[in-house]
């Protein structure tokens, strides 16, 4: 058999954890997932959606141009409205909103932006600082490039700046300062750990990216994808508000989260000197993301439906973050103060830390007896850079976006019931607690 001549991107490219947890959830079907990152079916907008098709395909004119091509920027009148969106309380005139529009690009969601991003920025050996933890599609995506990626600290307020400083200080000393290329953070209710950017850090960390930019411009990237799902209190303004000069933030969005992910629909606003690297590029994957769902969009966006669906959507996960803190607090109460977990203000989901001895990696004797009590979850180790220290192996990543409230309650029971057991047959360490008191959060 003669073997591919694959390249070098390829070949570094390794296999997807999300596959190989999916092929697990399809062989078990009466498996409870708290791993899976989907929306909650019941909230798709199937209703809004009929009446925005119905709407454009009646008329000819629009619905013939919906059904046509695009442009590879994007619908000029999409553009325009999410330049609205994303700036409505900067009170710009109508000449900032064009030329804001301007440096709007539509693409397939954000996860293709974030794609071409490290595609016009990264060669290998290039470096970029990201949250530890952090997203870890996205370190797959960073380890197709060839780049080094090393970690960030963070603490409830987000990515720690002191540490973000000590990393690039570190770069500086060891000559590697011009292979610092990017700054990658996710400021509003993460994926994984559902924490966001404390306010007074975002003009902070604008104003580190610009002070090291010393021999090149060092961009950050804004991941924004949950950006709408809160259910405490108001957002702060983005990152990239913070940006005044519109130089250094890459603002990457989506409706995936807040609407619905099979139209694949996300936006990132660019600095102008990317616009042009980023559009060639994207020429030469797809010409222009689906005009037919850019059409869709603009249409739930002009008549108010989106904003009614993402009000609707804050309740319904308020109500199901609430029951999975809820369940975590009761069915881990034996091991109170030796397990902890995030209380996220919004988007999907909850860092849970076990015990710093016992492993919750894929090949783990709890990741496998929660198979076996048919549960499963996202290893946290997934998610933390290979640098500067190897990654922690006692975290998971829960999710409460697609599981009924009845589901997470019992995925959570399944979960203490397999740290019980596997305690038992490996002679714990914790002693549990026997007393019983009311549910807290953590």
């Amino acid at each position: 058999m003669i073997n591919p001549s694959l390249s070098a991107l390829a070949r570094r490219t390794g296999d997807s954890p999300i596959s190989d947890l999916m092929a697990r959830a399809l062989a078990c079907p009466d498996l409870i997932s708290l791993a899976a990152g989907f929306v909650d079916n019941d909230t798709l907008p199937r209703e809004r959606t009929h009446a925005a098709v119905a709407t454009i395909l009646k008329h000819p004119t629009e619905g013939n141009r919906a059904l046509q091509y695009g442009t590879t920027r994007g619908d000029t009148s999409l553009r325009r409205i999410l330049a609205e969106l994303v700036a409505p309380s900067q009170n710009w005139s109508g000449d900032q909103i064009e030329a804001l529009a301007d440096r709007i690009i539509v693409t397939n969601g954000s996860q293709q932006l974030l794609y071409l991003v490290a595609e016009s920025l990264l060669d290998p050996g290039d470096i970029v600082l990201v949250e530890s933890p952090t997203y870890f599609v996205f370190l797959g995506l960073l380890q197709s490039r060839g780049a080094r990626v090393i970690g960030v600290d963070i603490d409830e307020g987000g990515m720690r700046l002191d540490v973000l400083e000590q990393r690039l200080a570190e770069q500086e000393a060891a000559g590697q300062l011009d292979r610092v290329k990017l700054i990658y953070t996710i400021t509003e209710h993460s994926n994984p750990s559902g924490l966001s950017l404390d306010a007074d850090r975002r003009p902070a960390l604008v104003r580190i990216a610009q002070e090291w930019s010393r021999s090149h411009r060092i961009y950050i990237l804004e991941d924004a994808a949950y950006r709408g799902l809160h259910y405490e209190g108001p957002e702060p303004p983005t990152l990239w508000s913070h940006d005044h000069a519109g130089t250094t933030v890459i603002h990457a969005r989506t409706f995936s989260k807040t609407f619905s992910p099979g139209l694949k629909v996300g936006f990132g606003i660019l600095p102008t000197e990317l616009l042009g690297p980023i559009l060639a590029l994207k020429g030469n994957h797809d010409f222009g993301s689906a005009h037919f769902s850019q059409q869709l969009m603009e249409r739930v966006l002009k008549d108010g439906a989106y904003t009614a669906h993402v009000s609707g959507l804050r309740q319904i996960y308020r109500r199901k973050r609430d029951v999975l803190l809820d369940a975590l607090a009761e069915h881990f109460a034996p091991w109170r103060g030796e397990v902890e977990w995030t209380h996220p203000q919004g988007g999907l989901y909850v860092w849970l830390t076990l015990p710093p001895d016992l492993d919750t990696g894929r090949d783990s004797a709890y990741f496998a007896r929660c198979l076996e009590e048919g549960v499963l979850y996202v290893p946290g180790a997934y998610c933390f850079a290979g640098e500067p220290v190897a990654p922690p192996s006692h975290h998971a990543r829960l999710t409460f976006g697609v599981t009924s409230p009845e589901g997470l309650r019992e995925g959570v029971r399944r979960m203490a019931q397999a740290l019980a057991q596997v305690r038992k047959t490996s002679g714990p360490i914790l002693t549990p607690r026997l007393e019983v008191t009311a549910p807290t959060r953590t």
